[in-house]
């Protein structure tokens, strides 16, 4: 007979509850709640209502800033998710505020985590991937499917995999409305 949780869900469970200093239905509760409004604001219609259930999961999203379909920002630390007023995060990007190694590999490559932070009028275009501890600078630009994996200076086009910064924007930052 098989049992309904995996080892695996088990460990992983507890390490994520036991660093919220959380009971493991509790957490199991809030986990829940934010995969539904995950889910919910992956396919709603209109823009800011998408912004604002991934605020109610925890993200930290500035005013006036765009949220793509599908975007999966951190599913267990939204709240290490800060972007700034005035970004745009396109479709089917992934945000994440933390690793993990497999059940085998974990003693070499342990659970870890640290914010990702978009500064101001950042735009990250489609299918992006940014990982944990990475802080893109205000005004830039990251292009269509780049992985960023470190930080990215203010007013910088960046791409690539891994994204690099290839060209410094002049004459940014001014709002247009």
């Amino acid at each position: 007979m098989t049992t309904v949780i995996s080892d695996r869900d088990k460990v992983t469970f507890g390490e994520v509850a036991g660093h919220y200093h959380s009971n493991k239905i509790l957490f199991g509760i809030k986990y829940l709640k934010n995969w539904v409004l995950e889910r919910l604001a992956s396919c709603v219609p209109v823009p800011s209502w998408r912004a604002k259930l991934h605020k109610m999961r925890g993200v930290n999203l500035g005013e006036n800033v765009y949220v793509g379909y599908d975007v999966i920002f951190d599913r267990l630390h939204p709240e290490m998710i800060t972007v700034g007023d005035y970004a745009e995060i396109g479709d089917r990007c992934i945000l994440s505020a933390h690793t993990r190694g497999s059940l085998t590999t974990r003693q070499a490559y342990p659970r870890s985590m640290a914010p990702i932070k978009i500064g101001r009028g950042v735009s990250v275009n489609p299918g992006c991937i940014i990982t944990q501890g990475v802080e893109i600078g205000e005004n830039s630009i990251i292009g269509i499917g780049s992985v960023v994996s470190r930080d990215i200076s203010p007013n910088s086009l960046a791409l690539g995999y891994p994204a690099r910064v290839v060209k410094k924007l002049d004459g940014v930052g001014d709002l247009q409305t």
